[in-house]
């Protein structure tokens, strides 16, 4: 764990994480969409086969590469952030997901938890690392 994260990993990981509640939010409701999936019905029955939703949704996951993505990626940030102490995890909600655009300062965390830059910096750094390491990104 000695190891310095090359600057293009640690963008696309940081850019991963600061997505992931509009990607979790996406998946969702794509997995809903699909498990309480109506097709119009003109009253005729459409065959012998009784719908299965969680077989519609096993097919769609495979086929569709997006979803796979969008479900490692979820899964990923989900398993390291729940694997945190409760204050580690204040630190990468308000780094990461204060703002939507960008990711705050940690002159402007030093208000809102009760770490240093210097351990915020050590606890944001540990998060991407672990992160990354899910995803095969490092």
């Amino acid at each position: 764990m000695g190891y310095n994260i090359t600057r293009e990993a640690w963008k696309i990981i940081e850019i991963k994480i600061r997505r992931y509640p509009e990607n979790k939010a996406e998946y969702e409701e794509v997995v809903d969409s699909i498990m309480n999936h109506k097709q119009g019905s003109d009253g005729q029955p459409k065959g012998t086969d009784i719908g299965n939703p969680t077989e519609r949704l096993a097919i769609k996951l495979a086929e569709e590469p997006r979803l796979q993505r969008l479900k490692r990626e979820v899964e990923a940030v989900e398993a390291v952030y729940n694997s945190l102490k409760p204050e580690h995890q204040k630190v990468i909600r308000v780094r990461f997901w204060s703002y939507r655009y960008q990711n705050m300062r940690y002159f402007d965390m030093e208000r809102a938890t009760s770490y240093s830059d210097i351990q915020m910096r050590r606890i944001v750094k540990n998060f991407i690392r672990n992160v990354g390491e899910r995803l095969g990104e490092i």
